[in-house]
């Protein structure tokens, strides 16, 4: 058996992990708009952290296409998922009012 991966090695993933998703850019928003555009509430970025999340769970379990119509894989969504979550937790930690 393997052993768990450590603080650090977890600590560089999510750094990558929000490297490459942000560094990729969106088609909605361009760098650092999702703070304020594309409904910037705390429960559209939870909501889409879980939508991710359980499209992931789905290609796993081969019940959605893997990859996706948009060619993303379960690893695609689940660092997708990281994303949404930093999101929401920066717009707490900055003081975002709730809308």
């Amino acid at each position: 058996m393997e052993n768990p991966p450590t603080i650090e090695e977890m600590g560089n993933a999510a750094s990558e992990i929000v490297w490459r998703v942000m560094g990729h850019g969106s088609a909605k928003s361009a760098y650092g708009e999702w703070f304020w555009k594309d409904k910037p509430t705390y429960d559209y970025h939870i909501t889409r952290c879980i939508k991710h999340a359980v499209t992931a769970q789905q290609q796993i379990h081969l019940n959605h296409p893997n990859p996706d119509e948009a060619g993303e894989n379960a690893l695609d969504h689940l660092e997708r998922a990281v994303v949404r979550a930093l999101f929401a937790w920066m717009q707490l930690k900055k003081g975002l009012p709730r809308l």
